[in-house]
């Protein structure tokens, strides 16, 4: 069976390695612009020119919105999917998924799936022609993956039949985020957040906390693995370190952590849709600070200390009963584990996405 998984500029290692015990069941080809998140996947990998490869210029994204309804689109996309059983896409609104819509009208595709993760109803229909894309979506995708409970209601909300929804938690390598066994003792805290330093992700909300702890506490240090626009206002404080990693040496970073937070904020247009450093943060057994911004709630449960989030003094607040308690510390940690083994094995999940292949195959 023949399998393409579009996912143009955003693909990325973090979803792709849900796949990668599929490769050698199917005939699995990835898809992405020239200039992905990142290119570093253990799948064969097709890159075409988009719109989104243009070079950075002044209010990019919007204008190449405009211009295409969606800039994700892929040129010479149909001659690399041609023939395909199966093409799976992402979200409903996608250029590259419209594409894919079109192709399957045609009968050069089989069979079309949609990975979902938006959890604002009815987002991205201010651009002309969004709607209608999305429209044609509910009705020529065979099976959405929606990655989340709240995504799925979203999708419901929307319009989509219920039944073409199967909620999927994308999972990471449990075997490769592990805890540390090896790890020395020490009396220092190391917090660690990975994440986009962009507002929306609350680091400078982490960063005022931190400062505030680090006055009466010389011995905590807080790490940033990130890069973005706001790095500049991070650097140059004492024991507050930025660094940038490929994703395949970022679980090391887990390890020599205590604690991990993920301070993501909330606009009007983005929420949290997933966080997956904090499912990588579970693997590596750390306790999690966090914020209830979108579906974090949903992916941590009861194991993570949660606050309002833009709230820096929660933050401060949750921070400090971890530094100041070895066994809160301890306990939650167990527990971070536990949850990953459970419910984010990317082993588990890339078997429910075959077993939706085989189902959508038979049809």
């Amino acid at each position: 069976m023949k399998i393409s998984i579009i996912r143009g500029a955003f693909l990325n290692p973090f979803e792709l390695q849900n796949y990668y015990h599929l490769k050698d069941k199917y005939v699995i080809t990835c898809i992405s612009s020239k200039h992905p998140i990142s290119s570093d996947i253990d799948l064969p990998l097709v890159k075409l020119w988009s719109p989104t490869d243009l070079p950075n210029f002044p209010f990019k994204n919007q204008i190449l919105n405009r211009l295409f309804v969606d800039a994700q689109k892929l040129g010479n996309l149909n001659h690399v999917i041609n023939g395909s059983d199966i093409v799976h896409v992402a979200e409903t609104y996608y250029g590259y998924t419209h594409q894919a819509i079109m192709a399957k009208r045609r009968g050069l595709v089989r069979h079309l799936v949609s990975t979902v993760w938006e959890i604002i109803p009815f987002n991205n229909e201010s651009i002309k022609g969004r709607k209608e894309y999305k429209k044609l979506a509910y009705e020529n995708i065979d099976r959405f993956i929606a990655v989340t409970e709240k995504a799925k209601e979203v999708l419901v909300k929307e319009g989509v039949n219920p039944e073409k929804i199967i909620v999927v938690n994308m999972g990471i390598d449990i075997n490769k985020f592990k805890p540390n066994s090896n790890i020395k003792e020490t009396n220092d805290i190391n917090i660690l957040c990975v994440a986009r330093l962009v507002p929306e992700k609350g680091v400078i909300d982490l960063m005022e906390a931190f400062l505030e702890i680090s006055k009466k506490n010389p011995k905590v240090k807080l790490t940033f693995i990130g890069s973005g626009p706001l790095k500049k206002e991070l650097i140059g404080y004492k024991n507050i370190f930025v660094k940038s990693l490929p994703y395949r040496n970022i679980y090391k970073e887990y390890q020599k952590a205590s604690i991990f937070c993920l301070p993501s904020r909330e606009t009007k247009t983005w929420v949290e849709q997933y966080g997956v450093s904090i499912l990588e943060a579970m693997a590596s057994g750390l306790p999690i600070v966090t914020t209830n911004s979108g579906a974090i709630p949903e992916v941590c449960g009861d194991i993570a200390l949660i606050s309002h989030h833009s709230n820096p003094k929660a933050l401060k607040t949750n921070l400090e009963k971890l530094i100041y308690n070895e066994n809160l510390r301890y306990q939650m940690s167990q527990a971070s584990r536990k949850r990953a083994v459970e419910k984010f094995d990317s082993h588990k999940t890339g078997k429910q996405i075959e077993k939706i292949y085989e189902e959508i195959a038979c049809r």
